[in-house]
């Protein structure tokens, strides 16, 4: 298993929903239901971060099916998880944005990141959400790929967010219930960039 690490600059969920859209606004993602994360990783990057590479590793030589590595700015990515990506596959898309959730918000790590079906080791006792770098790459990755205003406009049906999203149906009916609760009105509004979108609190 891979080791969790912590961060003391942790977002709790309303912050990480406004992190999310902000940074589908930054790629041009704001207005679409299925995000292109494989063009975002190929293209989009780069143009932030002009030293960024994206690497595919045949699975042989990879135990994990993802590694981010912010300080270097690289995501390696196994063969097969990017050709599944690349074919709208739910669970290697998730992987793909949990892995930019990395790059995006742990610059600050001079480690080793990881994705694997085993999950993370957290080693620091009582690790909150807001602490767990796993837990921080996890929600920003469910809100880009499904943010609060695409789950709010699907509340009614989890199966159809999933299926535009292509996200997992697990994490379609997540982002429903939190895209009812009164912290996510502002966000689950938005049409576009505004100032006052990040929520208090």
């Amino acid at each position: 298993m891979a080791k969790d690490y912590f961060t003391s600059r942790g977002l709790n969920t309303p912050k990480m929903m406004a992190e999310a859209v902000k940074y589908r606004h930054e790629f041009d993602m704001a207005y679409v239901e299925l995000v292109d994360i494989v063009s975002i990783l190929e293209f989009r990057l780069v143009e932030r971060y002009p030293n960024f590479r994206l690497a595919i590793r045949a699975d042989a030589e990879m135990q994990e099916d993802a590694v981010t590595e912010p300080h270097l700015d690289r995501i390696t990515v196994r063969r097969s998880v990017y050709i599944a990506a690349c074919e709208d596959d739910v669970k290697a898309r998730f992987t793909l944005a949990h892995e930019l959730g990395h790059f995006l918000l742990h610059r600050e790590k001079q480690v080793q990141m990881h994705k694997d079906q085993r999950g993370a080791v957290q080693e620091i006792s009582r690790m909150t959400a807001d602490e767990s770098i796993e837990d921080q790459a996890d929600m920003f990755a469910r809100h880009f790929l499904a943010p609060p205003s695409l789950a709010f406009k699907h509340k009614d049906d989890p199966e159809h967010l999933a299926a535009i999203a292509r996200i997992p149906l697990i994490i379609a009916r997540g982002n429903i219930t939190m895209s009812k609760r009164r912290e996510s009105c502002a966000l689950r509004n938005v049409t576009g960039p505004r100032k006052d979108m990040t929520p208090h609190g």
